[in-house]
């Protein structure tokens, strides 16, 4: 449990959450984190031999529990309380805030499996973002993780960099989708689609298919080519000649310069070089409902 998660909330409740899990017969063990690596660390530690993981925070505690894994098919069930204040990835799962029904529905049998990604050697639950080194601290910035939705958070970091229009970078990437390169000024890969959850043939966006949204924003002439661009993703378009979406499988990024990755909100290091791939229904969440 992350007890400083939101509104800290998950705190608050944890006495009724206990006392649900022991009600079912289950012999639980409590874990709260103190810092930013603790979720992984004792998830490592300890999860060995355990039949369910259960966090109780937001979508980067999440995240660091996820990744203490390699090989999912012998990972203990995961259960998903979300706490935090944004849950984008918890919504996308139809995963409810409310711990009582949260805790019911895991237990009544409820699951989903779900596409995750992986970067290098780094497992992302539904986005990777990446920018130029010396601007990547607005993507990865509190305030920017405290934005209400995936969509947002896109919408809210291409704002905030549009104040460093300077710090472009070129990148060639190759994908099962085609090869593209340019210089850019962001760009990101989502398990969640940035137009208002639809893809780009106007069907339901869906979280278990192999693919994932691949965003690239090609880096502007001037601050008002910035403007337009942002305003036709607000507008729910992608319709302008600086944004390029795809379908992608798999992926390919390299740059002569450094780029600063971002995962699920949380800062993922600095890289040349990085290799994208889908993993298909590899995560099972109990509780929550599976993509239609």
């Amino acid at each position: 449990m992350n007890p400083y998660a939101g509104t800290r909330r998950g705190a608050k409740d944890l006495s009724e959450i206990l006392a649900v899990f022991n009600q079912a017969n289950y012999e639980v063990t409590t874990y709260m984190t103190s810092g930013t690596g603790d979720a992984f660390q004792i998830t490592k530690d300890r999860s060995e031999g355990m039949d369910l993981v259960v966090c109780c925070g937001g979508d980067g505690t999440f995240n660091r529990i996820v990744n203490r894994f390699s090989d999912f098919e012998s990972a203990p069930a995961f259960a998903y309380i979300p706490c935090g204040l944004t849950n984008s990835f918890a919504k996308s799962l139809g995963l409810t805030e409310d711990a009582e029904a949260s805790i019911d529905n895991v237990l009544n049998g409820k699951s989903c499996r779900c596409d995750i990604g992986k970067v290098n050697e780094h497992v992302f639950n539904y986005v990777a973002s990446f920018a130029s080194a010396s601007s990547m601290n607005y993507v990865t910035s509190e305030q920017m993780k405290n934005v209400f939705g995936y969509s947002k958070y896109i919408l809210r970091a291409i704002g905030e960099l549009n104040m460093n229009m300077g710090d472009g970078f070129h990148m060639a990437i190759e994908t099962d989708a085609g090869s593209f390169e340019d210089d850019y000024f962001f760009g990101a890969i989502s398990n969640l689609s940035v137009i208002d959850g639809t893809n780009l043939n106007n069907e339901s966006f869906k979280n278990n298919d192999g693919f994932m949204e691949l965003l690239l924003i090609r880096k502007p002439d001037s601050r008002s080519q910035a403007k337009e661009a942002l305003k036709a993703l607000q507008d729910g378009s992608v319709d302008h000649p600086l944004i390029q979406i795809s379908q992608i499988k798999k992926a390919s990024f390299i740059s002569g310069s450094d780029i600063a990755w971002s995962f699920d909100g949380e800062f993922g290091g600095i890289q040349k070089e990085a290799r994208l791939e889908v993993l298909k229904e590899a995560l099972t969440v109990l509780g929550g409902q599976q993509s239609a």
